[in-house]
């Protein structure tokens, strides 16, 4: 199972029991432990679909020809063009 059919589930179940409570079948005391299960439900789907960004280390790039050749005539003491 992937992850965005994790997050469907979730939220599929987030919007039943939200229905659940505002449909007013349910005892009054039972209403606030139906809104912090459809806030966990949402915030765990939320979660399942949060990408973890990766830090890609970059690599030091070879400098060009030219800038090799740049550098030498300036340690030799040749003149550049």
């Amino acid at each position: 199972m992937n992850a965005q059919n994790v997050a469907t589930i979730l939220l599929y179940l987030a919007v039943i029991f939200h229905l659940l409570g505002m449909s007013g079948w349910v005892v009054s005391t039972m209403a606030q432990p139906i809104q912090l299960a459809t806030l966990a439900l949402l915030l765990t789907a939320i979660f399942v679909l949060r990408k973890k960004k990766r830090k890609t280390k970059r690599r030091a790039r070879k400098p060009p020809v030219e800038v090799t050749t740049m550098l030498d005539r300036a340690e030799g003491g040749e003149p550049g063009k």
